[in-house]
């Protein structure tokens, strides 16, 4: 309670100031946030766990308090950013879910000379586990599982000519749970690639990636990956209202767990549209594997999202979203042992009240089809936000 009642105390100071500016080195702002789950578990329809059998519901509302700030500081040629949130979490009748997530970041973009140029990065997160993609969803997430999330991040860049350059990479991350340990994991990633791009922007490079990907407890019937990704990746935009980005690649992949190897595609397009001053349009189609995955095969994700916004009025928009993702379980050497596909649309709309304080409203509906027993469900939420930068 006393942290929302800092939070309230907070956006009272001075409200009728100017917002921050993209240029300030210190920003601030606090979040209100309510959200009502008419599914919290997503749980199937006839399916109950041991929370919603003594509730007699499976919906809640949801009321999360956030303060963030970021700072960027320019130090000589180098610049440095640092962000931070914390937020506090309340369910009304699921109150055992109750809990803090916090998220904090580093970076450090740094300039050697004339020509090498690049970043260095380090993360760490730790939220409430995801119940759409829990691994016994027959039953349902009945306890509070918090993940954690670390990671550390390197790019390089090194200029042969204005219009060509050398992108190298590197990244460590690992994820962490209380509860689900068997599924705790440390993903390793390196890449080289060559770029070339014009002075409208316009760019096309060819990149080679190395991943391996080990679980930190070994079970029978799972195991983790070896990679290695060759992909060309375009960007081009044929007038200051458009702009086209696409990637194609090839997957070679090795399993831990029989040794046997597969060749899969991904690939990525994406197109956004200034249609109009007040109207912009924006569609995503790809196929790629999932950043975390479980089990001796890996997640594969087919996406598709089509989505537009409007400015009615200088301080009203709205907005509208509607995703596709077809998964499918891939195993080294064999055939997608399940499938599944998660439909969902949100539309919101967002008020700028005051210069500093904006108002956002939503409405979300999500259907999951799978075939793991019990694995479907349906949900709809409802969302009102309140987010002042100071």
């Amino acid at each position: 309670m006393w942290f929302r009642v800092g939070l309230l105390g907070l956006c009272s100071l001075n409200y009728a100031q100017a917002a921050y500016g993209p240029e300030d080195t210190v920003k601030l702002n606090v979040n209100l946030a309510s959200q009502y789950d008419s599914n919290l578990f997503k749980l199937a329809e006839n399916i109950e766990n041991t929370q919603t059998r003594e509730n007699g519901h499976k919906a809640d509302l949801r009321l999360d308090s956030k303060v963030s700030g970021q700072l960027d500081l320019i130090l000589s040629r180098q610049l440095l950013h640092a962000n931070a949130d914390i937020s506090q979490i309340n369910y009304r009748n699921f109150s055992e879910l109750n809990h803090n997530e916090w998220n904090v970041g580093l970076a450090w973009d740094w300039l050697l000379g004339s020509r090498l140029s690049g970043q260095l990065s380090a993360k760490a997160s730790n939220r409430m586990s995801s119940f759409e993609d829990d691994l016994f969803a027959a039953q349902g997430n009945r306890v509070l599982d918090m993940q954690r999330q670390n990671s550390v991040d390197w790019q390089g860049i090194l200029k042969l000519k204005s219009t060509l350059s050398i992108i190298a990479t590197a990244g460590i991350s690992t994820e962490e749970h209380d509860l689900k340990k068997f599924i705790d994991a440390k993903n390793n990633t390196a890449s080289l690639g060559l770029r070339y791009q014009t002075a409208k922007g316009n760019y096309i490079s060819l990149r080679h990636g190395w991943r391996k990907y080990t679980y930190d407890i070994d079970l029978p019937f799972r195991a983790g990956f070896t990679e290695q990704t060759s992909s060309v990746n375009l960007g081009y935009s044929p007038s200051n209202k458009l702009i086209i980005s696409s990637s194609l690649g090839l997957s070679h992949w090795v399993s831990a767990f029989n040794d046997q190897s597969q060749n899969t595609p991904q690939w990525d397009l994406g197109l956004a549209w200034q249609a109009t001053d007040k109207t912009s349009l924006k569609i995503g189609y790809g196929q790629s594997f999932s950043e975390f995955t479980s089990g001796a095969g890996r997640n594969l994700d087919r996406h598709m999202n089509i989505g537009a916004k409007w400015a009615m009025t200088a301080k009203m928009d709205w907005n509208i979203d509607a995703d596709r993702r077809e998964r499918s379980f891939e195993a080294a050497g064999g055939n997608a042992q399940r499938n599944e596909n998660t439909n969902s649309l949100r539309i919101g709309l967002n008020y700028k009240a005051l210069l500093p304080l904006t108002i956002t409203s939503y409405v979300r509906a999500e259907q999951r089809n799978s075939e793991v027993i019990n694995g479907n469900y349906k949900d709809y939420q409802l969302g009102l936000n309140a987010r002042f930068d100071y």
